[in-house]
């Protein structure tokens, strides 16, 4: 049971987010429950010249994903959401991959709590009730606005908690805007068609007002209002909510629709960076930089990355400091290392744990809401 002091972060099941979740400070990591989101990439081989992209072995896969769930999230309880796997990644053995996962958990006493939504298979929501029978830790339902926002929606609702076999005091509502922000919508309207909105375990909504990517930022420096963390504050702060705050859910310094980078891409030596209420995108050029006309002449690579290092960690009204949290830590490390300039997965890794660092510390500093 948790309220709007607590922060769910939604995270693709990736090296970066896996990481940064790991490495969160202990104080910290007590305040959020993290859904995690397993994506078909993790499945598949790595494409090369020679060879399409293949289906890995599941139960391989489960097995060696099941033992990083353990390392990041430890025994704390976290959301587990396979939509974007179910009915596409095939498993041999007949069981269904949420079961098989729930399975090797118990051997590893992770804290699952299964994620399911009203649009989901039969096989996917009979595997959830089958794990609300065995672990008893609830359920995490996801909704969006269009799903709440129809005629009949407190009798589908009532029929979907009777197939999974439960209540409402054991189901997390997760109220998922996804790439659009609350206030482009009415929060009072979407809580008030909630049926005993008081009822239910947990509320949080959760929103992703971070850009599908950084390519239509011109290089420098820029900021962008953090739009989804600032229409909470605003409708935990005007709206009634029905006497009920939701806690505050967001997917980091991600897009908040999936999918997959383009294979082959080349991405630029950027950074992002979470502020008080805004973002921060360090925008450099391209990774893989190109000679010029000139052959003594070369566009910058990877070593951008230890320039904005360094004017990120020279400006102290914008760096949070080298203690606060892993990610600033990199990021000084990176400034005075003029060799290893990092990657983009090794900075997707510090601004993720930096973000979730702030996020966690702006909620616990609000003072009880």
């Amino acid at each position: 049971m948790f309220g709007p002091d607590h922060y769910v972060p939604i995270l693709r099941w990736k090296h970066a987010e896996r990481f940064a979740l790991h490495h969160l400070q202990a104080e910290d990591r007590k305040r959020i429950t993290p859904l995690i989101e397993v994506t078909p990439a993790v499945f598949r081989t790595r494409k090369t010249k020679q060879r399409a992209a293949e289906w890995r072995n599941t139960t391989e896969v489960v097995y060696q994903e099941s033992k990083k769930l353990l390392e990041a999230c430890a025994n704390f309880p976290f959301f587990l959401d396979l939509r974007y796997v179910d009915e596409q990644v095939p498993n041999g053995r007949g069981k269904h991959l949420l079961e098989s996962f729930a399975d090797l958990g118990r051997s590893y006493r992770l804290a699952i709590v299964p994620v399911t939504g009203p649009d989901r298979g039969k096989k996917y929501q009979a595997s959830v009730r089958r794990m609300l029978e065995q672990d008893n830790r609830g359920l995490c339902l996801r909704l969006t606005p269009t799903n709440i926002l129809v005629p009949n929606f407190a009798t589908d609702i009532h029929e979907l908690l009777k197939e999974l076999g439960t209540h409402q005091e054991f189901v997390h509502i997760l109220i998922d805007y996804e790439a659009t922000t609350p206030s482009t919508l009415d929060v009072d309207e979407v809580l008030n068609a909630m049926p005993n909105l008081g009822a239910w375990r947990t509320l949080s909504i959760a929103s992703g007002a971070f850009p599908p990517d950084l390519q239509g930022f011109a290089l420098g420096n820029q900021r962008i209002p953090r739009l989804d963390w600032l229409s909470w504050k605003k409708a935990i702060s005007e709206s009634k909510c029905r006497g009920r705050k939701p806690s505050f859910s967001d997917y980091t310094i991600q897009y908040g629709l999936y999918k997959e980078p383009v294979e082959g891409s080349n991405p630029s030596v950027s950074v992002r960076y979470t502020l008080e209420d805004e973002w921060l995108i360090m925008r450099g050029e391209a990774v893989r930089g190109k000679a010029s006309a000139k052959r003594d002449e070369v566009r910058p690579g990877r070593e951008q990355w230890h320039g904005h290092a360094q004017l990120l960690c020279d400006s102290p009204d914008l760096f949070y400091g080298e203690g606060f949290s892993w990610g600033d830590a990199f990021i000084g490390e990176r400034s005075r290392d003029r060799k290893n300039y990092g990657s983009p997965e090794t900075w997707l890794r510090a601004g993720i744990n930096h973000h979730m660092t702030v996020v966690t510390r702006q909620i616990a500093n609000l003072g009880g809401l």
